[in-house]
Parts: C-alpha cells; sequence; structure tokens
C-alpha cells in the first residue's frame, strides 16, 4: 500500500504531495481508505491517471506510457519542458518475496529529449529498516541515465546499465528472482488495479471480443464479469456459492432473488461489479476507483462503502483510493482518511493544485470527535475553504 506521494512538473502538479515520504519528520500518511474530494477540475482525475502512468512506465516504458489511454505525449505532460517530472512513491507492504513487512520509497525521475520523448532520468529505491529503535535507510538501487547499481539477494551492489532510454531499471530487475527487493516492489505496483467500472466509454473489444473461458480476475471495465464467475465456479465451487450469496444479501434489489439474474454478463450491475471485486481472493494491493459511487441509489452507496471498509479491515496491506462527489459515502470515513484537492481558479499567476488533509484541520477533527459525520462536516461547507492549518 502506498502511504504517500509527491508529483513533481506533471500535468496540473507542480509539486504537490498526498501522504507521507521518508523524508518528511511530520504529517499524515495515505491510509487503506482514502477518498479524494474537491470541485471539478482540482486534480482529482489527474492524480488517478499519473499513477495510472506511472504504472505503466513500470511495467512497460515511458514512451508507450505517453501515449497510452489518449494521453498526448510526454513532452505535453510536462509543466515546464525543461525540467524532469518526478514521482517519489513511499510503500509500505508484505509481500511472500521477502516474508516480511518492508518500508521502501521509490523516487523515479524522466526528462525529455530534444524531441520531446521520455527518457529515464534518474531511479531510486530506498529501503527503511528498524533497528534499535531507528529507522535506518538504505539504497538498494540508484542509477542515472541508466548507469549506478541495484542491490541483489546477497545484498551485494550489482552494477547496473541500462541501454535502453525508455525502461527502468525497477521494471527490468524486478522480473528477476535474483533481486528480491526489486521484485517485491515490482509484484506491489503490478497489482494495482485501475476500476473503470463506471466510465462511459468502454471499448467493443472488452464487450464483443471477450476472450472465452475463465478469468481470474475482473478487467477494468468488468466486461468480463461472466467469465470470472466461470472462473470461481471451477476452482472452487463452495466458494463460489458463498460469495455469490454474500453478494445477493447485500444488494437491496437482490435480497429476495436466490440466483444470480441470467442477464448479469449482458448488463451487469455496476454494484454487483464492485463487491465481486473486493471479493476477489487475490486481492489487488492498491485499488483505484472514480466516482465508484456513479449511478448509484443511496442505499447502494451505503453498502459500498461498508464494503470497502470491510475489504480494508480483511486486507491490512490493501488499499483504496476513490474520488468522489458524494457526501453519503464518506459520512462513516475518518478525517485522517479524507484529502481535500483546490484550485485557486481566480488567480491570473498561480492556478496551481492544492491538497490537504481534512484530518489536519483542527476545527474538523473537533467536529468528528462531537459524533459528528464526515458527510455532515462536508455538506456543511467545512471542508471546501482553502484555509491554512497549522500542523
Amino acid at each position: 500500500m502506498l502511504t504517500g506521494v509527491r508529483i513533481i512538473n506533471y500535468d496540473v502538479f507542480d509539486d504537490d504531495k498526498v501522504g507521507l515520504l521518508l523524508e518528511d519528520e511530520e504529517g499524515l500518511r495515505l491510509r487503506n481508505l482514502n477518498a479524494l474530494i474537491g470541485r471539478n477540475n482540482t486534480g482529482k482525475s489527474c492524480f488517478l491517471m499519473a499513477m495510472s502512468f506511472f504504472k505503466r512506465c513500470i511495467l512497460t516504458d515511458a514512451a508507450s506510457a505517453s501515449k497510452a489511454d489518449g494521453r498526448p505525449g510526454f513532452s505535453n505532460l510536462l509543466i515546464d519542458k525543461d525540467k524532469p517530472c518526478t514521482f517519489k512513491l513511499n510503500f509500505k507492504f508484505k509481500d511472500n518475496i521477502l516474508k516480511k513487512v518492508n518500508h521502501m520509497q521509490y523516487d523515479l525521475s524522466i526528462t525529455a529529449n530534444e524531441f520531446g520523448s521520455p527518457l529515464i532520468a534518474s531511479e531510486i529505491l530506498t529501503l527503511s529498516e528498524k533497528a534499535d529503535g531507528t529507522f535506518i535507510r538504505r539504497e538498494l538501487m540508484h542509477l542515472e541515465n541508466g548507469t549506478g547499481f541495484v542491490v541483489d539477494s546477497k545484498g551485494d551492489e550489482t552494477p547496473a546499465d541500462i541501454m535502453n532510454e525508455h525502461l527502468t531499471a525497477l521494471g527490468i530487475y524486478g522480473k528477476l528472482g535474483q533481486f528480491p527487493y526489486c521484485a517485491a516492489l515490482y509484484r506491489e505496483i503490478e497489482r494495482w488495479f485501475f476500476c473503470a467500472f463506471s466510465a462511459e466509454d468502454i471499448s467493443s473489444y472488452y464487450v464483443d471480443g471477450n476472450a472465452p473461458g475463465g478469468h481470474k480476475h475482473l478487467n477494468s471495465h468488468g466486461s468480463n464479469v461472466s467469465n470470472v464467475l466461470e472462473y470461481m465456479k471451477k476452482t472452487d465451487p463452495r466458494g463460489y456459492e458463498g460469495v455469490i450469496a454474500d453478494i445477493n444479501s447485500k444488494i437491496p434489489e437482490m435480497k429476495k432473488k436466490k440466483r444470480l439474474p441470467e442477464n448479469l454478463s449482458k448488463s451487469p450491475d455496476k454494484l454487483f461489479l464492485y463487491l465481486l471485486l473486493l471479493h476477489d481472493r487475490d486481492p489487488h494491493s492498491t485499488i483505484f476507483i472514480e466516482t465508484p459511487d456513479k449511478d448509484l441509489y443511496h442505499d447502494m452507496v451505503d453498502v459500498l462503502a461498508d464494503e470497502m471498509r470491510q475489504f480494508t479491515i480483511d486486507h491490512p496491506y490493501s488499499q483504496i483510493i476513490f474520488s468522489t462527489h458524494n457526501p453519503y459515502i464518506v459520512e462513516t470515513m475518518n478525517p485522517k482518511e479524507i484529502w481535500v484537492f483546490s484550485r485557486d481558479f481566480g488567480s491570473e499567476e498561480d492556478d496551481s493544485v492544492n491538497i490537504r488533509c481534512a484530518g489536519a484541520d483542527k476545527v474538523v477533527e473537533a467536529l468528528f470527535k462531537q459524533g459528528v459525520g464526515m458527510g455532515a462536516i462536508w455538506y456543511g461547507g467545512h471542508l471546501d475553504t482553502d484555509i491554512e492549518y497549522e500542523e
């Protein structure tokens, strides 16, 4: 799971941060459940898209990531084309490769060449381990312009020289077992899931050209739900019946139905898709969702909010980060789980994004401790001000 993210010189983010990084002496970290709120065009969707771009850079390469999902090319993603964009991501996770909980920070800088094509400028992977009551940091990877070192399974620094300027060292060494720290972090990022169940644009490839057979996981649009159900039936029939019964008992209009509707694969119910995603037996490390409450009736929003919370309790090293405009879905959340995005569109000089945690607002904390729900606090206008609060 992510505990902190800093984005510099990318899209609408000149230098913005959510959560806590290794270099921060104080602040509030990202939690297992996180809501991104704010008015339209304040950067919530851009943040989710930035995370998608980052994942594609690691799993594929920076050049293709700059054009995927409708992106306009790398140089057009930079605020200042003469400076690199930088991603700093702080992780806390438990992985089967390392057999322990790890705290790592990965810093990635990408610059543009004279033709606007992306070049991997630097990569730094830092491990933070507790010893004798204090945290000790150690670099596990450090490359500048493709040259540097990566720490192997013996703890030795292995020289690294990446010939392809579009590829990250993490994307290369993360596929090799002799570099367990890189492999563990690569696996963590690979298990991110970007949910688009509420997206209006669904490619005909997913709808009409779905591959036959069982699929272990839902795709981003949920259009392979019939394949996933087939996989569950064949691999764990008893578990399948239990999951379906549990989901059906929680969806308001399905409580009296004993079996799954036959037309589900043709017109899948969005709440059903969300609940099926949250019942995945191999849960994703981080689930990113844009407006999960879209098109859901208020009682369904309540069910989804409860199930997202239960997911994070059942899977303490998994995480959900979602954007929303709906006060209902954040009603039972903690102020430290809500991040408020804002921009000053009235300023001609500076309309940059501002991100703050609601938990840093003493008034909000006081109201919450008195029993006022976060939805009511938001509806009352206490989260929409741009006042800076003391830590």
